[in-house]
């Protein structure tokens, strides 16, 4: 598929993604604002000169995507503008992303927005929806596992090396890039990390040795049981098994991160995630 400067794609969880401008006679799109916001938290005490950092954090942001609409008469104006609400006034994030920015999208909820004509009695109208993005962040459109060189969701500004990239392994020494600008951590920014993996041995210990994170499944398997680690909470067969593992999580830094396996004398193993970039 191909895209042009005037799309704007939406989708919710619960339905097909669409170009709001191919579904709305005389609309076009004009492109999004946004910028990133920062919350950085500062301690100030008494007699000290000065205040202490306490945290640097990435806070909701605003989406702005701007439209100009054409019509006919007022009958068209107002079928226009009850087709937008159709469309935005879901109740539930929608999945934003741009013909510009195929390979990216944002998770949205639409504030308050007013459209009207330009002036009385023209025939067209420039106006701008804002959007509250929640995460502060935009997300590749694919999942690692699903990156393959002939996708049309990549785009450059990605930081994505030019190389196949892989993210099923079976050997027990690996590289996982992570191709966002944010560290990937399931535990304290509760971001999303699938790790899907069938082994044959006595425990399993996955371990990334480039920021010491670890996690270990204290059970035996004979490479029939299917585990699945999600964010922070582990299954075996869609059972809940977080009992068998020592609660460790993997922490994915930006860029390539070098994985080992202890325990087992086979592998299988799927890092599954959307790469994180910044507004």
């Amino acid at each position: 598929m191909s895209y042009g400067y005037d799309d704007l794609f939406i989708k919710t969880a619960n339905s097909d993604e669409i170009s709001i401008t191919d579904n709305i006679q005389g609309l076009k799109f004009l492109g999004i604002e946004t910028d990133p916001a920062f919350v950085n938290t500062y301690q100030t005490i008494v007699g000290v000169d000065g205040s202490q950092l306490q945290a640097a954090d990435i806070a909701k942001n605003k989406l702005t995507a701007n439209f100009w609409l054409q019509f006919g008469d007022y009958q068209d104006f107002l079928l226009a503008k009850r087709k937008i609400s159709h469309y935005l006034g879901t109740k539930q994030p929608l999945r934003i992303r741009t013909g510009t920015q195929a390979g990216l999208c944002a998770f949205v909820l639409p504030d308050n927005f007013t459209i009207k004509p330009s002036q009385p009695g023209s025939h067209n109208a420039v106006f701008s929806i804002p959007f509250d993005n929640p995460s502060g962040y935009y997300y590749s459109v694919l999942r690692s596992d699903e990156i393959n060189s002939n996708n049309d969701e990549l785009q450059i500004g990605m930081n994505l090396p030019n190389q196949q990239l892989d993210y099923h392994f079976n050997t027990t020494s690996f590289q996982v890039y992570n191709a966002g600008d944010v560290v990937v951590d399931p535990y304290y920014q509760h971001n999303d990390l699938r790790i899907s993996l069938t082994f044959t041995g006595n425990y399993c210990q996955i371990v990334n040795n480039t920021n010491g994170s670890e996690w270990k499944y204290n059970s035996s398997s004979s490479g029939k049981d299917n585990i699945v680690i999600n964010g922070i909470n582990t299954t075996d067969n869609n059972t809940p098994c977080s009992l068998s593992t020592d609660y460790g999580n993997i922490i994915l830094n930006t860029g390539w991160n070098d994985i080992t396996i202890n325990g087992t004398s086979a592998i299988d193993i799927t890092f599954s995630f959307p790469f994180i970039y910044m507004c």
